[in-house]
């Protein structure tokens, strides 16, 4: 019955682009855990790669991530979606039936699990490492400041304003603020997360659900990677500071906001 209570209220959106190893690992560990869950996976590579076992959408060459994400996020009819990106796997301890749970308990608009940092050094032996991809946000002016941790607990669950991108939301609330912004081909989390602080969202983190995460950069790939918008993020919101969870901080030239 987990499998049925998931895939009636819940659908899985993933972007990808020119990492067909690693989202084929991503749809072999999801179909384990939940063979009925609807998964949408939309394809923006150079060199498309068709899958059948997913409802498989072509996407224009290079949309990037935002506009592809929000591209799938029209094609939800289930009152929750899961993002994930395509180097992502799950695990035993990718249960989203818990991040569910939480949501509806706490009446939250978004809960995310924990990121497990994976690196392949020998045939036999995998590195892992929990990584801290959740933080606060604090602003003073034009000057924006992530702090890793939480601002409070909730049971099972912790606050916060800022997360991985593996997490469930409610499909309603992210029409309403209009998903991602598209501009953004890459680098998208950090202006989706300040927009959900601005709207009042309430965020949690539930660090005892967890998906592998399997960093590859194909030449390609870290080709079209390499471009920067984290200027086009600080103009939108009129930053001319912004220091990330590792505490690099990075001026930006204080221009009009834009639209």
């Amino acid at each position: 019955m987990r499998f049925l209570g998931v895939a009636a209220q819940v659908t899985a959106i993933v972007k990808t682009f020119e990492r067909p190893r690693s989202l084929d690992r991503l749809v072999r560990t999801i179909r384990r855990r939940y063979p009925r869950l609807r998964v949408i996976v939309g394809d923006d590579s150079v060199t498309p790669y068709p899958r059948t076992d997913v409802e498989y959408v072509r996407l224009p060459v290079d949309i990037g991530v935002a506009a592809g994400r929000n591209a799938l996020l029209e094609l939800v009819e289930t009152p929750y979606f899961l993002t994930l990106d395509d180097d992502m796997a799950f695990t035993a301890e990718t249960r989203i039936e818990l991040l569910l749970e939480t949501l509806e308990r706490h009446q939250a608009d978004l809960v995310a699990g924990d990121l497990i940092d994976c690196e392949q050094r020998w045939p036999i032996w995998v590195s892992r490492r929990r990584q801290v991809y959740h933080g606060v946000m604090r602003r003073d002016g034009d000057s924006l400041q992530l702090i890793p941790g939480h601002a409070g607990s909730r049971g099972e669950a912790f606050d916060c304003d800022l997360t991985p991108q593996f997490f469930l939301a409610r499909t309603a609330l992210f029409r309403e603020i209009g998903g991602w912004f598209a501009p953004l081909k890459f680098d998208d989390q950090h202006e989706l997360f300040l927009r959900l602080k601005q709207h009042g969202c309430r965020v949690l983190h539930r660090p005892d659900v967890s998906a592998e995460h399997w960093q590859e950069s194909p030449l390609v790939y870290a080709a079209f990677r390499a471009r920067d918008y984290a200027p086009l993020v600080a103009s939108r919101h009129g930053l001319r500071r912004i220091t990330d969870l590792d505490g690099n901080e990075r001026e930006f030239p204080l221009v009009e906001q834009a639209a």
